[in-house]
């Protein structure tokens, strides 16, 4: 049998043990302590700006673009994929990716102005479709070109193919194209 003493003792020891308990998640840290970091931060890097284009380019390029796609002609089949714009400049290129829905021949049309050695990509995934296509072409002819194209994306890109050397008709703009796949060939 427990006396007086022995309850008032096992009070003690059970408020002993539930203060241990509630207090085993706090932490305790001196001044002098190292402080934990307020967890992890991201910072995005600084917007790289984009160079901006004079009236006078941004006129040539919009008569060009105009003078690309006259180029380029009507759509003889059923339209899958066209995009135009700028190939001169730092910042320019056309990527373009659609569906394929039937496979067959498809006709690749491209067309620019303003430029020239301009690069034209097609490409399917290699293991299902088309392998990457590249020809180089000169802007003074419109480019034409039937591939056999299976179901999938496809995805063309015209880019200029010179380096970005000084002050090159490249890297002065007014440069543009427009391509386009059709089915049928």
């Amino acid at each position: 049998m427990v006396g007086h003493g022995g309850t008032k003792t096992v009070g003690i020891l059970l408020a002993g043990l539930l203060l241990a308990a509630g207090l085993s998640g706090c932490e305790y840290t001196d001044a002098g302590d190292p402080q934990p970091a307020a967890g992890p931060t991201r910072s995005s890097p600084p917007r790289v700006q984009l160079p901006t284009k004079d009236q006078a380019t941004v006129a040539l390029e919009a008569s060009n673009l105009v003078a690309a796609k006259q180029l380029l002609g009507a759509a003889s089949g059923a339209v899958i994929l066209e995009d135009s714009g700028t190939v001169g400049g730092p910042v320019s290129g056309i990527r373009k990716t659609a569906r394929v829905e039937d496979a067959g021949p498809y006709t690749v049309t491209a067309a620019c102005v303003g430029a020239s050695d301009v690069q034209l990509v097609i490409a399917q995934d290699p293991r299902t479709g088309l392998a990457p296509q590249d020809q180089t072409f000169d802007c003074s002819v419109p480019y034409a070109r039937v591939v056999q194209l299976q179901p999938g994306p496809v995805t063309v890109q015209v880019m200029v193919m010179r380096a970005y050397a000084g002050a090159s008709a490249a890297s002065t703009g007014g440069g543009v194209a427009a391509v386009r796949i059709t089915a049928g060939g």
